[in-house]
């Protein structure tokens, strides 16, 4: 991950997630760790979390575009300022520790998933003999190292983000749209320049600059859009068929590579959609992460059909996902997603199925909320079922 946008990706939730329908004009839903615990506490006994939910490390403010990018940092006015967000909630504290010596606990340092290369975590079986939790999320066991960023890639990714918006907003013009792009740039640019200073190589810098262009232009886009759910989906589908048409356009069923190819055929026995047009999906955006993993915007890549499931799931886990800061910052303001969410979005749609679709941000190596820093995307498509 770009480390020199640390300070910025710490700001948000340590597990954020946003879950909204696959189904146009659906309203968003934003899962916070709060919420997950009340949930918890009101359902005692229910049963194990698999991707618990933890607190936040400071706050964005942010009051329009007429606002940059506020941090609330380590200092007595930030700390003062979350203690007084977090009062009352002791008993959510309490539940927070107890997962993270649990949960970390249970992080076997020793053992791997010969399928997914990653650590195993030990919970135990329950009554029919299946296992307890979700080894899937664990860090990598031999970590892939992270090829430098091609910024090129980057500019052209985010030149067709500025295509798409104008072909689903015929209102605005190019001109407009730069002009947009350069003031919201000035604005926070500021926030962004702080995070490169402790930048110790040239990789670092790139990184870093290609987070503030994705934050600046995905920030400007949704603000020509007006915050129409509509056009912002709208957006989604045309970018990402952009992004695959570009990088992925002749990929099929064959291309689709999986840590469970045996299980696949099982999985989509029963499903209502064409499973063939899924698979020919995942085949293309198999190949698209490859390219993204050679010009460096993410270091590994793995898609899964879960078992028993029976189809209704897929999960893309991206480690080392180098825009990851300037995704988290907009999330959390409500301005929009990256462009692995445009793209899963677009292939399915294409292929006729309808669901919904979840975004995690993950730290898989710890749970304990002083060392959290995520690095993993995290991308749970679920309800699949035939459009």
């Amino acid at each position: 991950m770009a480390k020199q946008i640390a300070a910025l990706a710490a700001t948000a939730l340590l597990l954020s997630s946003r879950t909204s329908s696959l189904a146009p004009d659906a309203p968003p839903f934003v899962n916070s760790r709060r919420s997950c615990l009340r949930k918890i506490v009101s359902a005692a006994g229910a049963g194990a979390l698999a991707t618990p939910p933890v607190a936040s490390a400071a706050t964005q403010l942010d009051v329009g575009d007429g606002q940059g990018v506020a941090v609330v940092t380590e200092s007595s006015i930030g700390k003062a300022f979350r203690r007084q967000i977090v009062r009352g909630a002791q008993v959510a504290d309490k539940l927070d520790e107890k997962w993270e010596r649990v949960s970390d606990g249970l992080r076997d340092k020793s053992r791997c998933d010969p399928n997914t290369n990653r650590r195993l975590y030990d919970n135990g079986k329950r009554r029919d003999g299946t296992s307890i939790g979700n080894p899937g999320l664990g860090e990598l066991c031999t970590p892939e190292p992270l090829k430098p960023l091609d910024t090129s890639l980057v500019r052209d990714m985010l030149s067709l983000a500025e295509k798409s918006a104008l072909g689903v907003s015929p209102g605005v013009s190019a001109t407009a749209l730069a002009t947009k792009i350069q003031e919201m740039k000035g604005l926070v640019r500021p926030s962004f320049d702080r995070s490169l200073e402790n930048a110790s190589t040239e990789d670092e810098k790139s990184r870093g600059q290609s987070n503030f262009e994705l934050y600046a232009t995905l920030r400007s886009i949704n603000a020509q859009l007006g915050g129409s759910k509509a056009a912002t989906r709208a957006f989604q589908l045309a970018w990402g068929k952009e992004l695959i048409q570009s990088y992925a356009p002749n990929a099929n069923r064959d291309d689709f590579v999986t840590p469970f190819p045996e299980k696949v055929e099982e999985e989509l026995s029963d499903v209502d959609y064409d499973k063939n047009s899924l698979l020919d999906a995942l085949g293309k955006l198999t190949v698209f992460l490859g390219k993204m993993k050679s010009g460096g915007v993410i270091g590994y890549s793995e898609l899964s059909i879960p078992y028993d499931d029976y189809g209704s799931v897929v999960t893309v886990a991206l480690d080392d996902y180098s825009p990851i800061g300037a995704e988290i910052l907009l999330s959390e303001q409500g301005l929009g997603e990256g462009p692995m969410q445009a793209v899963l979005r677009a292939l399915l749609a294409d292929a006729g199925i309808r669901g919904e679709l979840s975004t995690f941000y993950i730290d898989p190596s710890t749970t304990r909320q002083e060392a959290y820093r995520p690095t993993q995307l995290l991308l749970s498509a679920n309800s699949l079922s035939k459009i």
